[in-house]
């Protein structure tokens, strides 16, 4: 059951997808109760992320086992005739625009020593900072005292914790091949393998992991995309597609 949205709110849309996609990791503060007698293959991509994450795996076992677990999300996703996703882009903030993205002009998005299988001590910045209007640090947005909804599916996040994105979401496009992050995330509506759609909302921006909870950083969103080659997640730059994205 999808969770119900306060319309009130501030979202972070499920963006930029024009077609469904499929949640395939949470944080490690975030795992099931149980586990199914057969695991499908979010939840081994999730698994097998956080030994990436941690280091408890070798960069040659990992990149194996996602090409396998690639080719069994492609087939997981439903076909249901709405595999296009060329349709425009809505920008991934509800109610913010292009110019709440962190840098001038994108510029701190850095992919040099970026690599995936570094885990949780990767070099580089290879995404965006997308800031709200939070000055007094509540994690509230400024204007309607609400929170800022946005996709999310990782619970739990202490201050005391190495993780560097907190609360976080890995989401899998089966269309582009494409691996979309989340990080620093606050409250969380939803759990791996989930199949979710363009403007579904899955949690709320918070100040969670190493960098966002200090003071000195303001409240943030943490947006990320790899592009899949050949099953090993590449980081791409989606700067010029975000300040052309549009808003309801």
């Amino acid at each position: 059951m999808k969770p119900i949205i306060p319309h009130s709110a501030i979202r972070l849309a499920l963006e930029p997808f024009p077609i469904a996609v499929l949640i395939i990791t949470m944080s490690l503060f975030c795992l099931p109760s149980f586990l199914p007698s057969k695991i499908d293959p979010a939840l081994e991509w999730h698994l097998l992320n956080i030994k990436i994450r941690d280091q408890l795996i070798t960069k040659q076992e990992a990149l194996v086992k996602l090409r396998e677990l690639e080719t069994l999300l492609k087939d997981l996703y439903p076909r249901s005739g709405k595999e296009k996703s060329d349709g425009p882009l809505s920008f991934p903030l509800k109610s913010y625009g292009s110019r709440t993205i962190g840098g001038k002009e994108g510029g701190r998005y850095q992919i040099q020593g970026y690599d995936f299988f570094d885990g949780n001590r990767h070099k580089g910045h290879p995404g965006h900072d997308i800031f709200i209007r939070d000055k007094n640090q509540d994690g509230l947005d400024d204007g309607t005292g609400k929170p800022v909804e946005v996709i999310s599916i990782n619970l739990r996040w202490e201050p005391s914790s190495p993780i560097r994105g907190g609360n976080y979401v890995w989401i899998y496009d089966p269309i582009k091949s494409g691996y979309y992050y989340y990080a620093h995330l606050n409250e969380i509506f939803a759990k791996v393998g989930d199949i979710v759609s363009r403007e579904d909302s899955l949690g709320t921006v918070g100040r969670t992991g190493v960098k966002a909870y200090p003071k000195r950083s303001p409240t943030h969103l943490h947006f990320v995309v790899h592009q899949s080659k050949e099953g090993h997640p590449k980081p791409i730059n989606p700067y010029l597609e975000l300040i052309k994205a549009t808003n309801d």
